[in-house]
């Protein structure tokens, strides 16, 4: 997970790099879309961004910003597709990550994407480009980087999670009685004669024991005889 976290720090800083350019970016769309006679239609999928920097592009400024915004585009694709394998039972209509990876595909319509508050890429177009022609190619990159954002926080949670209940089912994780084990003492066979022999001993010194004792007379002293 950390190795991830350093990733999407790498591509966030890439993009911080991309938003300082943002009107090089907006003036080398202008550009291409006006050599391509494409002025009315907005851009809205990336296809069209890679088929202006592939026919349309003149000047090595153009391409420069164009190459860097597809290349930071793919790779967030990349990313987003590495953590799908990650954690592929997250992968639904309504997750984050598949909605980052369609976002992304090349043929995909994102003309109705808008990046809000706290973001001011949108902010900083005209309010014509903004409604027409370039607040969704602005606003792909960080909408895809705030989905990627709570991915990660999804996957990192559902982790802790599990390593949690496990830690918890180990320590109530009753343990299994211990084995009988097996005495290395044989007892040996008692004779029946010797059994025998104890019994009548035992029977005759109880009979003993349970005679009754003879009264004595009592003591005379000697030489009174008179009245016995």
């Amino acid at each position: 997970m950390n190795e991830l976290k350093a990733t999407l720090r790498d591509l966030e800083q890439r993009y911080l790099l991309f938003k300082q350019q943002q009107f090089t970016f907006v003036a080398a769309l202008d550009h291409t879309r006006e050599n391509a006679h494409d002025k009315t239609k907005p851009v809205s999928t990336l296809s069209q961004v890679q088929n202006y920097l592939d026919h349309y592009c003149n000047n090595s400024t153009d391409k420069r910003i164009l190459i860097m915004f597809l290349d930071l585009c793919k790779d967030l694709s990349d990313f987003c597709s590495q953590l799908e394998d990650i954690n592929p039972k997250a992968c639904s209509p309504d997750d984050r990550l598949e909605k980052c990876k369609l976002l992304l595909s090349c043929n995909n319509d994102m003309s109705h994407i808008r990046a809000k508050y706290p973001h001011d890429e949108v902010n900083h177009l005209s309010c014509d480009e903004s409604k027409h022609h370039y607040g969704a190619v602005i606003s792909i990159l960080p909408v895809a980087l705030d989905l990627l954002r709570e991915g990660i926080g999804v996957i990192e949670s559902a982790q802790y999670e599990a390593a949690r209940n496990n830690r918890y089912a180990q320590c109530n994780k009753k343990e299994e009685p211990p084995e009988k084990r097996c005495s290395s003492v044989q007892t040996v066979p008692i004779q029946r004669d010797d059994c025998e022999n104890k019994y009548m001993q035992w029977k005759a010194s109880n009979k003993l024991k349970s005679k009754p004792l003879k009264s004595k007379c009592p003591w005379v002293p000697p030489g009174k005889t008179n009245g016995l």
